[in-house]
């Protein structure tokens, strides 16, 4: 009789312990799905940041300015505020504007002095720019005003006396173009014989990559006498005895002056 009685409270045990143990494992089991949730969320968030850090490192930017220095994968930038290094990456596209026409050339075609306008992406921190798109352009044109000292009609040059600054070579071009005012307001056509010592003139030019204080004249504005005296002529040196063409380019196209 005792046998039986303890046999029916061991059953009594048992079935208490699987009865209260059941809900501790349907908890287990439903509790590791909520976990896993848990997990990615965080995960998630983790990436959300990332991606945001990212954004604020990186920022979409244009500048302009003249190249300093290449090499393979990099290259210098001088801009009006300071120099600026440039990622060259492998999807880079280079571009310049030919005789009206977008031309589509290659990164070997940048070379020191040319003046470009960059699109790409910043980097605030390694203070970098990775280009994507280079644009050549045409240089800006150097403008001077000053007085004429000396006209050499076998070289084709003059010397232009600025009022503040240095005294300039211009060299007369194929294409340079050159007009006279005349008075009330009337500008005609004129030409580099007319141009005399004493003369006010205007020049909008292309400096000398070789030389300084010399340019290469794309178009003159001349004035006349307009104080009535002669200064007293200077000297120059010639170098050539016939009007000078326009270099045309060994490395690249350049675009044509605007006349």
């Amino acid at each position: 009789m005792k046998n039986i009685q303890k046999t029916k409270l061991v059953i009594a045990a048992l079935f208490v312990a699987v009865f209260l143990g059941a809900p501790a494992i349907v908890f287990a089991q439903t509790a590791t799905p909520s976990s896993d949730k848990t997990n990615k969320l965080e995960e998630l968030k983790d990436r959300l940041a990332t991606v945001v850090a990212e954004l604020r490192q990186t920022q979409r930017r244009a500048i302009s300015g003249t190249i300093k220095s290449t090499s393979l994968t990099t290259a210098i930038i001088e801009t009006e505020t300071k120099d600026l290094k440039i990622e060259l990456i492998d999807e880079l596209s280079v571009f310049q504007v030919v005789s009206g026409k977008r031309t589509t050339l290659t990164v070997d075609d940048l070379t020191t002095g040319d003046f470009v306008t960059v699109f790409g992406e910043y980097d605030t921190t390694l203070d970098l720019l990775k280009a994507k798109v280079i644009f050549i352009q045409a240089p800006l044109p150097t403008l001077l005003s000053g007085t004429v000292t000396a006209v050499d009609a076998k070289a084709f040059t003059m010397t232009l006396e600025t009022k503040d600054g240095p005294t300039y070579i211009v060299d007369i071009e194929k294409t340079t173009t050159t007009r006279a005012w005349i008075g009330a307001e009337k500008i005609e056509k004129s030409g580099f014989s007319r141009v005399a010592v004493g003369n006010t003139i205007h020049v909008a030019g292309t400096a000398n990559a070789k030389e300084e204080n010399r340019v290469s004249a794309i178009r003159i504005l001349d004035l006349g006498n307009l104080t009535g005296a002669t200064p007293t002529p200077t000297t120059q040196a010639t170098s050539s005895a016939v009007p000078r063409a326009t270099p045309s380019a060994t490395t690249k196209p350049t675009a044509a002056p605007t006349q």
